[in-house]
């Protein structure tokens, strides 16, 4: 008999005999435990144990109902000897484990604990990837009248589903146009058309299939969707964004402040974030950076310095400008990153000296909420 079966017949014997749901669940729930504590934790109250050994009778053999009475008498007999009740003692459990757990967190890193709420995640969702690689090109004159031109790569490598996962997802911010069909399918030849909005899929950097393996698109959930790809357990995906309309040209504008951000909807080991600002825009910013609560969307035009950190975390991630001249090694990065911002350009069909680059790396960024780089115009 397999476990779902043996689980499945001890809740018909519990029917058959009269036991109260909550007691066989309690009950099930104590058998299941790995130590002393968490049994007595678990276990019905003196009442319910009582009323169980007399449903029992004529069930189970003599001997064991004897056993049974023997163990709910010192049950009741012991909990007097530390708690006024058995909910008490249960209060007390509680609270040693807190201590317990507040005593390990004392000596845990950041680091180490943004870890095990990647390891945590992984398991529970059956979902994630080694890296999240995203830059973000901002300049003027590009994009809408009013508006800076944002060409974005959000690159995402090794990224694992387990069977029974929710299927991979690219979310994004910006309505599609009517005649989207499906999203680009972008080469090393391909150039951005710089005034239209397109997401499209970079070939060179994605696993071969990943086109095919589109799967349909969520208007209401900004969100394209993916089937397995066949034969790879491990897939490389790199989309290419531009948005000619969704931020607003600071020096022309009365808002007074750029944001970028990317939300961690899937547990990754290590995020690099980048935003690429053009010269004449760094002249007149102030950049800050923060990590927020979930996917913390702010409406374009009233965004202001003063509200971001109403719902800023703790974590407070450490932001470099770099110099891209350096090459890899002096970077910290190794040459794939290179090759993607090298690509980014070239689709944009824009210049990197003519920009000042700002680094943020996080290992283990933290699952389902959102790193923002931002900056505060003069």
């Amino acid at each position: 008999m397999n476990y779902a079966d043996w689980v499945s017949v001890l809740r018909k014997f519990a029917r058959h005999i009269g036991c109260h749901r909550s007691t066989s669940q309690r009950l099930f729930n104590a058998y299941k435990a790995k130590s002393g504590e968490q049994v007595l934790y678990h276990l019905p109250g003196q009442q319910a144990l009582s009323v169980l050994g007399e449903q029992l009778t004529g069930h189970i053999p003599c001997d064991l109902i004897v056993q049974w009475r023997q163990v709910s008498e010192r049950f009741s007999a012991t909990i007097p000897q530390y708690a006024r009740s058995h909910a008490e003692l249960k209060r007390l459990l509680d609270n040693r484990q807190e201590d317990k757990v507040k005593a390990r967190d004392v000596h845990l890193s950041g680091e180490d604990k943004r870890a095990q709420l990647y390891y945590a995640a992984k398991s529970l969702l059956g979902m994630s990837m080694e890296e999240i690689f995203c830059a973000y090109v901002l300049t003027r004159g590009k994009g809408r009248e009013g508006f800076l031109q944002e060409v974005a790569m959000i690159s995402k490598s090794q990224i694992k589903r387990e069977t029974g996962a929710a299927p991979f997802v690219q979310f994004y911010t910006h309505p599609h146009n009517d005649d989207f069909i499906a999203p680009l399918n972008i080469d090393a030849s391909c150039r951005v058309e710089s005034k239209r909005f397109s997401i499209g899929i970079a070939q060179e950097l994605s696993t071969p299939g990943l086109h095919q393996a589109f799967a349909s698109y969520s208007p209401g959930n900004s969100g394209l969707v993916f089937d397995p790809i066949a034969d790879h357990d491990r897939f490389d995906a790199t989309f290419i964004f531009n948005n000619p309309d969704e931020l607003v040209d600071p020096l022309s504008h009365d808002s007074q402040c750029s944001s970028t951000s990317i939300s961690i909807k899937n547990p990754a080991k290590k995020l690099r974030l980048l935003v690429l600002i053009e010269k004449q825009l760094d002249r007149h910013s102030c950049v800050n950076v923060g990590c927020y609560h979930g996917n913390q969307k702010v409406e374009e035009g009233k965004l202001s310095v003063e509200d971001m950190w109403t719902e800023r975390l703790p974590e407070f991630p450490e932001l470099r400008l770099i110099d891209l001249n350096a090459g890899a090694q002096a970077l910290h990065w190794d040459t794939v990153q290179q090759q993607k911002l090298d690509y980014l350009f070239r689709y944009a069909s824009l210049d990197p000296a003519n920009y000042r680059c700002y680094l943020m790396e996080v290992d283990y960024p933290i699952w389902s909420s959102t790193y923002r780089i931002y900056f505060e115009h003069q």
